[in-house]
């Protein structure tokens, strides 16, 4: 995706947005956004022109609210995705799913509700 198109984007679906520009990289952050339903804030990673990675971290919830956005999440992904390679470190579960020729890569950790989409990983 390029930069003109991200940008595009983010105007429709943020009503603020930060761009910092550090050497090479460029970050453009979101404020609250709705993604799967749910909150939540988005940072582009441009490279080159190009996006190479979208962060969406959910916002921090508690108890039974924070169980729901999991949970929500995982049934998107496992929808679009399957069920990808799950492992698990003590309470912590990643999922991480990467297509056949190897261009994208989507990760997902549970205990933070934070979701890596890398494009272009070679």
């Amino acid at each position: 995706m390029s930069v003109d198109s991200a940008d595009l984007i983010m105007r429709h679906i943020a009503m603020r947005k930060n761009t910092l520009v550090v050497d090479s990289l460029k970050l453009i952050e979101s404020d609250s956004v709705r993604i799967f339903g749910e909150p939540a804030y988005l940072q582009l990673q441009i490279l080159r022109n190009k996006v190479r990675t979208i962060v969406i971290n959910y916002h921090p919830l508690a108890g039974e609210r924070y169980l729901n956005t999991r949970n929500t999440v995982n049934s998107y992904l496992e929808r679009f995705f399957g069920r990808g390679v799950i492992t698990q470190d003590e309470s912590v579960t990643n999922r991480r799913w990467e297509n056949e020729d190897g261009t994208m890569e989507v990760s997902y950790t549970d205990k933070y509700t934070r979701v890596f989409v890398r494009l272009g990983k070679r």
